[in-house]
C-alpha cells in the first residue's frame, strides 16, 4: 500500500471576522481522514491552540506557522497560502493528497483500488480540469483586450505579466491534487512561495488578482517539471471518495 498524507491548510484571517470556522471544516477533514483511509493528516495552521480538542493520534500532525515571511490577508484570503501544505513533507510519504479543508471523504476508501489508479500511468502529478492551459489562458487574454470580455485568468496576467518559460503549463482545479514526493516537491514549494510573496506585495484597496490560484499552482508545478495526469470527476470521488464542501455543513464562506 502506497505511504500517502492527507495534508490541508486551516489559516485564521485576523483581519476577517469568523473565518475561525475553517478550523471546524479542518476538525472534521481529520476526522474523515481517521476514520474512512488508513492515510496519515496534516494540517498546517497559524491558530494550533484551536486544534487542542483533536484526539491525539500517531497519524494527525498540527503543524503551527506563525506566518513570519507572510500574511492570512490578501483581498478575501491568501489562498497562496496552499504552499505549506507541500512544504517539507516527510520523505517517507509517497504521495500527498492536498485536499481544501472543506473538503471530505464522503465513504470509506479502497487504499488497493487508490494504488491501482496512482499506477496506471507514469505521471507523478494527478489533477482535475488539467485541459485550462497557460497557453490557451494567454491567448484568450490578448483576444480580449481587443473585444473587451473578461476571461478566467486575466487578473493573473494583469498581476504577473507573461512569462515564456511558463508555457505549456497546466493550470488545474486547485481544491484536489495528488502529488508524488520526489525530488520535484520541494522545488514546486519554493516556486509556489515565490508567487505567494509576489502576490503579497498587493495592498488594499488595489487589489488586482486574489481568486484561481490555480495558476500559481499550475506553473509552480510546470517549472519544477512535474508531469500532470488527468484526475477526472468521476475518480474524485469513485475512486478517492474526496466530496468539495463535504466538510462545510453550515455552508458558509469567509
Amino acid at each position: 500500500m502506497k505511504n500517502i498524507i492527507v495534508s490541508a491548510i486551516s489559516f485564521v484571517n485576523t483581519e476577517k471576522r469568523g473565518s475561525e470556522i475553517y478550523t471546524t471544516f479542518a476538525k472534521r477533514l481529520i476526522n474523515d481522514v481517521l476514520t474512512k483511509t488508513p492515510y496519515d493528516v496534516m494540517v498546517t495552521t497559524n491558530r494550533s491552540d484551536l486544534f487542542d480538542d483533536v484526539s491525539q493520534s500517531e497519524r494527525v500532525f498540527i503543524v503551527q506557522n506563525d506566518l513570519e515571511s507572510h500574511r492570512t490577508h490578501v483581498g478575501a484570503f491568501n489562498q497562496l497560502l496552499k504552499f505549506t501544505a507541500i512544504k517539507n513533507i516527510n520523505p517517507k510519504y509517497d504521495w500527498v493528497l492536498y485536499l481544501d479543508c472543506d473538503a471530505g471523504f464522503i465513504d470509506e476508501v479502497d487504499p488497493t483500488e487508490i494504488d491501482n489508479f496512482i499506477e496506471r500511468s507514469d505521471e507523478d502529478f494527478i489533477a482535475l480540469r488539467t485541459n485550462a492551459t497557460y497557453d490557451d489562458s494567454l491567448n484568450k487574454y490578448n483576444q480580449s483586450k481587443e473585444i473587451g470580455t473578461h476571461e478566467l485568468f486575466n487578473d493573473k496576467f494583469k498581476f504577473y505579466g507573461e512569462n515564456p518559460k511558463w508555457s505549456g503549463a497546466k493550470l488545474p482545479s486547485e481544491h484536489i491534487l495528488l502529488i508524488k514526493n520526489n525530488e520535484k516537491l520541494p522545488k514546486m514549494a519554493d516556486e509556489f512561495e515565490k508567487f505567494c510573496t509576489k502576490f503579497e506585495t498587493q495592498q488594499e484597496p488595489h487589489i488586482v488578482t486574489f481568486d484561481m490560484e490555480s495558476f500559481e499552482i499550475g506553473i509552480s508545478a510546470h517549472l519544477s517539471g512535474f508531469n500532470v495526469r488527468e484526475m477526472g470527476w468521476a475518480n474524485q470521488q469513485s475512486i478517492l471518495k474526496v466530496g468539495f464542501n463535504a466538510n462545510n455543513w453550515e455552508k458558509i464562506k469567509v
